[in-house]
């Protein structure tokens, strides 16, 4: 059973935030839930779908009192956030988060840092399309895999606790290393994304010349789905995680290259 917090601080209550603070509310994980955001129309969102209990857009505030603080903004906001936050956290308090990259992060968030805060890193890898507290979902983490990543701070104590929280949203738990975790992820996720915007866009330029985009079927659809996603959030993925992304976007563009010959060669057989 996960062991119930009094006072839950989201940073960023979008998707990810708001379905985590709403299933925490009713399953009862914590008396209080506070949001912290940059736009009030989005945080009144979450309060009136019942994610929230409260909300502010001044992080020390949001944090003053909190036994469990949750990052769910953009990576590269994360460290500035951190450090407006410097002298505000309860002692004994945990720090998680729901980035998508992991080594740089820690590195840079672990000496910013109040004493006695316990950082346990965490990926939930749920996300979806849409963004904003509307579209909170208690159960977008059922059956789907969040990966703890723990840092030189992180105690075993934390691990255990953010790891039953998991377990309570319906995910399902792995520990890794941060840097294992970076270049999987850069390839089951972050690839792929990079492939779609880069497919729609080069659609939609080529449809500005000859349209041809209202013959597209569902393959197409499906690309223009993922397309959708956050584009401030992935602009920081890729940034953040460039080394991996890089490797892993050779290989892509080695196995294109490889295809492109056979189909200029007319090889049917290497095709098939």
């Amino acid at each position: 059973m996960a062991d119930k917090f009094q006072r839950v601080c989201v940073i960023g209550v979008g998707l990810i935030g708001g379905s985590i603070a709403i299933k925490m509310r009713r399953l009862g994980l914590a008396e209080e839930i506070v949001g912290v955001g940059r736009r009030v129309g989005n945080l009144k969102d979450a309060l009136k779908i019942g994610a929230i209990t409260e909300y502010t857009q001044q992080v020390s505030k949001g944090i003053a009192g909190a036994d469990l603080v949750i990052l769910a903004v953009p990576v590269r906001a994360m460290p500035g956030l951190i450090e407006s936050a410097a002298g505000y956290f309860q002692p004994g308090a945990i720090l998680t988060d729901v980035g998508s990259v992991k080594a740089g992060l820690i590195k840079t968030i672990e000496p910013l840092l109040d004493p006695g805060v316990d950082f346990i890193p965490a990926h939930p890898i749920a996300g979806r399309e849409k963004s904003g507290a509307k579209y909170s979902d208690p159960e977008i983490f059922q059956g789907k895999w969040t990966v703890i990543t723990p840092a030189k701070s992180s105690s075993k104590k934390g691990i255990g606790r953010i790891k039953k929280l998991w377990l309570a949203l319906g995910a399902k738990v792995e520990l890794m290393d941060p840097r294992t975790h970076d270049r999987i992820l850069a390839s089951v996720s972050h690839l792929p994304h990079l492939v779609a915007y880069g497919l729609v866009g080069s659609l939609l330029a080529m449809d500005r010349k000859t349209p041809l985009l209202r013959l597209s079927a569902g393959g197409f659809r499906d690309f223009t789905r993922i397309a959708e996603s956050s584009p401030e959030m992935w602009t920081d993925i890729f940034l953040e995680n460039r080394k991996e992304i890089l490797g892993a976007l050779s290989e892509y563009e080695g196995e294109l290259g490889k295809i492109k010959k056979w189909i200029q060669n007319g090889d049917s057989e290497k095709l098939l």
